[in-house]
């Protein structure tokens, strides 16, 4: 059985570091767009949702990673390795939330969560119509999911209808036509993706 000692580790998370520069400039993006307001759910959802949107327009990714389905998020292939490494990179902070609860009658602080901080500030790496598309993901989401069913609905449903640990596929719009929803009865929260 072969060991691995702790220098070739960090070498993996160099390597995935050196060899991500877009998808690090993407999240430094959203950090330093959405200030305090993005835990590692929603920022995978941002990327997702900007990456997607991206690519149903040109056939290209904005980051070039692909997209895993994880529990509660869509989140780019080695995300976990690539905080780890802007960590110690200095590029980013994770922030524990605290948040106080009730426990036997004893008030508590609890960790509620983590969020990230960016420590450097963003330098685009990316075209016009790439940061225009990054920009609009932020303003329509602003770090809030609740509403990523009406900006994104076609992308929400091909990442929730890809299985757990599965890479989610791309699509880019057929030509001229544009989705929109057909929405179920009951508690209108399940949607049906039709081509008009």
């Amino acid at each position: 059985m072969a060991t691995h000692s702790g220098d070739q580790k960090l070498f993996t998370a160099d390597a995935i570091y050196q060899s991500s520069p877009r998808l690090r400039a993407a999240i430094l993006f959203f950090l330093h767009d959405l200030p305090g307001k993005l835990v590692r759910n929603t920022l995978g959802k941002h990327l997702y949702y900007a990456d997607g949107h991206f690519f149903q327009k040109t056939g290209q990714q904005i980051t070039e990673y692909p997209y895993l389905h994880v529990e509660g998020s869509p989140l780019p292939l080695h995300f976990n390795e690539l905080i780890h490494a802007m960590v110690l990179h200095g590029d980013i902070e994770v922030i524990p939330r605290m948040q106080e609860q009730i426990l036997d009658g004893k008030k508590v602080m609890v960790l509620a969560g983590m969020s990230f901080q960016t420590l450097k500030p963003y330098a685009s790496v990316f075209t016009r119509e790439e940061e225009k598309v990054l920009k609009q993901t932020a303003n329509l989401l602003g770090g809030d999911i609740s509403i990523e069913t009406r900006y994104f609905p076609n992308l929400y449903q091909v990442y929730t209808g890809t299985g757990l640990y599965e890479t989610i596929p791309f699509m880019q719009f057929p030509e001229g036509k544009r989705p929109h929803l057909s929405w179920k009865a009951w508690a209108q929260k399940m949607f049906q993706l039709r081509w008009q």
